[in-house]
């Protein structure tokens, strides 16, 4: 493999890349960022190619440089995956799933224990996270994610497409009566997740054209959300997979029938890992709660 760039070189364009910026990525890598230059350089050099574009705003791949990170992220991401796996030791298998934290902390947690028992002696690591990780760079072995986008590289396994619903305490809609209209809601105290968009799609999807600004207070994700909902705060947006204890004992009320779907819980790994063995295990122990998928 005497062929082969030397690493540092590859790690610089990586970074720089993914980043945007020479500077940024000297800063991850811990280098003055004339290394950095330095490196990319003697890379294009190399190859005889250039790879990347610099422009006042920071860095821009070209068509080859495009080709060249998808190929080299997926390598670095198999080699610092071993590398981690070597770290560990082969004592015992692990399987490291990131996913959406309202799934994770309202579906997921309470069910894992039972593929664990199946998996005796399995390091499992579960983390909420509203990012979705690089699987090509092994930042991941698993993601489940409320998404209909994964990243480069990336198979998807749609597990479910649940209905989208507004909710609220009994005690709130004591207080404040029945919302009877998708138009009562503007008038209500609504909760958001991270930003407000995603009430702005729900209203979207209802056909309703909404011209102001919407307010109301942010929680970093579904599940404080909810918890601000059952604790009388205002109405909240749940689905079918979240919210589904609370309706049954309820906590929450549905304030309004709707049959809104927005986007599907999917499970994402990449390609070079889709077909090992535990990740399959895992795909079908998820896949078994849920109605099967039409394509799935």
């Amino acid at each position: 493999m005497s062929n082969l760039p030397p690493l540092s070189a590859l790690r610089a364009f990586e970074a720089s890349a993914r980043l945007g910026s020479h500077r940024r990525a000297s800063e991850e890598l811990r280098v003055d960022h004339t290394v950095v230059s330095k490196h990319i350089r003697k890379l294009e050099a190399e190859l005889g190619t250039r790879l990347l574009d610099v422009t006042p705003s920071g860095t821009r791949l070209t068509a080859a440089g495009q080709a060249y990170y998808r190929d080299i992220v997926a390598a670095l991401g198999m080699i610092a995956a071993a590398t981690d796996r070597a770290r560990r030791g082969p004592a015992y298998p692990s399987l490291h799933v990131a996913c959406s934290p309202g799934f994770a902390v309202r579906w997921l947690a309470p069910r894992i224990s039972s593929f664990i028992e199946a998996h005796p002696g399995l390091e499992l690591s579960l983390r909420p996270t509203t990012r979705a990780p690089d699987l090509a760079r092994g930042d991941a072995d698993v993601d489940v994610r409320y998404s209909a986008r994964g990243g480069v590289g990336d198979q998807q396994q749609v597990l479910v497409r649940p209905r989208v619903f507004p909710v609220a305490s009994p005690a709130w809609l004591e207080r404040h009566g029945p919302i009877t209209s998708t138009e009562d809601l503007l008038q209500a105290a609504l909760i958001h997740e991270e930003t407000h968009e995603y009430w702005q799609r729900w209203l979207e999807y209802a056909s309703l054209t909404v011209t102001d600004a919407l307010h109301g207070p942010r929680y970093w994700s579904a599940a404080l959300a909810l918890d601000a909902a059952r604790m009388g705060q205002g109405v909240a947006l749940a689905n079918e997979c979240l919210v589904a204890d609370e309706l049954r004992s309820g906590a929450l009320v549905e304030v309004l029938a709707t049959d809104i779907v927005i986007d599907p819980y999917a499970l994402y790994a990449h390609e070079r890992r889709w077909r090992e063995p535990l990740i399959v295990e895992f795909r079908a122990w998820l896949a078994g709660h849920f109605p099967p998928h039409p394509g799935q």
